[in-house]
């Protein structure tokens, strides 16, 4: 759950590689995220986070996705810098856990496994945790500290854009998502083509 099978197994050299990688990727796609009023952004955060959580666990995962946002503002500042990161590195987390949790086997394990992680990500960190931290970043620095909109309120405006920024990365993640598990697979358990087989044989 904290570190995957397949980053534990990587020489110190490569797993420094893979979290420059998945950090240099979190930072690129945080630089051309595209805000939509104060509330809303379209970014592919989500996506990084996912193959990052599953590739290299939740604690790696969460430090590249705090550490990659905070990065991203800092080459492209827009606003007030706000806990954004942190929000971000507990979905890495979320995905981490859940892609690597020690249960489940098969073919069909990453799939399941998949979609309760983005079940679990989206209605704790995109529903909840962004909502809370967009609403006080809202009423602080841009409605003076008084409440213009009831929370719950604020919520459901605010959900029915980010729900569907939610489902494109997840259709994204989905759709690579075999990539990534043929990845994580040892180089000795790959199987190898038929005619290969047979010459050893």
């Amino acid at each position: 759950m904290f570190f995957s099978a397949y980053f534990r197994a990587l020489s110190a050299g490569k797993k420094i590689a893979l979290a420059a990688l998945f950090a240099a990727l979190s930072v690129v796609v945080n630089v051309f995220s595209v805000d939509v009023g104060t509330s809303n952004k379209i970014a592919f955060t989500y996506t990084v986070c996912f193959f990052a959580g599953y590739l290299m666990g939740g604690l790696p995962a969460f430090l590249v996705a705090f550490l990659g946002d905070a990065l991203g503002y800092l080459i492209n500042p827009q606003g007030v810098y706000w806990l954004f990161g942190a929000t971000l590195g507990v979905y890495a987390f979320i995905m981490g856990a859940a892609m690597n949790a020690p249960f489940g086997k098969g073919r069909g394990a990453p799939y399941w496994k998949a979609a309760i992680a983005f079940v679990t990500g989206y209605l704790l960190v995109t529903v909840l945790l962004n909502s809370v931290v967009n609403y006080w970043y809202a009423r602080i620095f841009f409605w003076n500290g008084v409440e213009k909109k009831v929370f719950w309120v604020y919520v459901g405006g605010r959900i029915a854009f980010q729900s569907v920024v939610f489902a494109v990365n997840a259709a994204v993640s989905m759709a690579l998502l075999p990539v990534a598990v043929k990845l994580s697979v040892p180089k000795n358990k790959r199987k190898r083509p038929l005619g290969e087989r047979r010459q050893a044989s």
